[in-house]
């Protein structure tokens, strides 16, 4: 049976049911609460959508979303790095994507989906059935510092690639202040620590650019509700650098199945020359093997920084749908866009 949920109550009431849904490879991402957390903070222009499988009374499979207008949008933003639809098997994401099709009469697009999640296969079936052309483009690797084995075989591979001595700056940062490490602890004061990291975010290029949490409303909103809303599961964890009683380097992470995901990161620029945000990233990495967890997740996209630690990286793919109207559209980034790509690196002159 199909029910679309379009009421906060009827899907504030699906939280127990939404766990039991979750995949083994489950992600902070997937959890009701990160979505309840999003709709909380971006919800206000839209409609909620979400459509859901039942068998037998139980929830079998359900997709995240909202309607703009005419159109389905995920219940996403580039405030998280992955979005999926959730399925206990293949037959229930049949169903699943099948109803979404059919409601879904402009383009479709779904951006962050894990390249190999079985959905990507799904959707691809889907939008055969309902006669649409659909297009999977890579769009970004995550990287991944794997902690499952010995920190000092990771330590042996990685350190020539820091481009710092991380170990000797950590030690120098004992001798020349008072200084306190907070490493992947739950927060003591929950909203005095987010207010200080946040602070310390904006201080820096982030806030000249206007990328900062504090630059928009409804973001600082949103991390402060998610902030709330995993502390109270024991799934936040904070990491806090302070340097005679001054935050100099801060993280916002998740923890879920043994796995530590970064949402945010910052550093004091004063503080530049001890480069403390990529000795908290060494000091959390150790933290990460000494507790046992499987990983580190650094999320987002490749960045120079985050490759300095990661062993693997998590490719993430954008599936677009086309109808026949936007046949056109589908060739051209398909096939011709490429070509041109191509004859234009082929064409373009050399530099010397």
């Amino acid at each position: 049976m199909i029910e679309w949920v379009t009421e906060v109550e009827r899907f504030t009431a699906l939280a127990d049911e939404w766990e039991r849904l979750l995949p083994d490879d489950s992600t902070p991402f997937d959890l009701h609460h990160w979505y309840a957390s999003w709709w909380e903070a971006f919800g206000a222009p839209y409609e909620l959508a979400v459509c859901t499988v039942r068998r037998d009374g139980e929830l079998a499979a359900a997709f995240p979303l909202a309607r703009d207008g005419e159109a389905l949008i995920p219940l996403s933003n580039d405030q998280g790095s992955y979005f999926r639809p959730l399925a206990r098997d293949e037959a229930a994401m049949e169903e699943l994507v099948d109803a979404v099709l059919e409601r879904m009469p402009a383009p479709f697009e779904l951006d962050g989906l894990p390249a190999e999640d079985p959905s990507v296969a799904g959707l691809r079936g889907g939008s055969r059935r309902a006669g649409m052309f659909a297009l999977v483009e890579p769009a970004y690797a995550s990287p991944i510092v794997a902690t499952d084995g010995d920190y000092e075989q990771w330590k042996k591979e990685k350190k020539s690639g820091w481009g710092a001595p991380l170990e000797r700056f950590g030690r120098k940062m004992g001798r020349d202040f008072e200084a306190e490490f907070s490493i992947v602890e739950a927060p003591a004061d929950l909203e005095a620590e987010l207010t200080d990291g946040f602070r310390v975010e904006a201080s820096g290029w982030k806030g000249k650019a206007g990328t900062a949490i504090v630059s928009s409303p409804q973001n600082e909103a949103f991390y402060r509700v998610l902030a709330r809303a995993f502390d109270a599961h024991d799934e936040l964890r904070l990491s806090r650098v302070t340097l005679d009683g001054r935050l100099a380097a801060f993280d916002y992470c998740l923890l879920h199945r043994k796995r530590l995901y970064l949402l945010k990161t910052a550093f004091d620029e004063d503080f530049r020359k001890l480069a403390p945000g990529l000795v908290m990233r060494l000091f959390t990495v150790q933290r990460c093997f000494e507790l046992g967890l499987d990983a580190h997740d650094l999320t987002g996209t490749e960045s120079e920084w985050k490759m300095k630690f990661a062993t693997t990286v998590r490719p993430h793919v954008t599936l677009r749908t086309y109808n026949r109207s936007g046949a056109f559209a589908y060739a051209y980034r398909s096939a011709l866009r490429p070509r041109l790509k191509r004859v234009y690196r082929r064409l373009r002159p050399q530099e010397a």
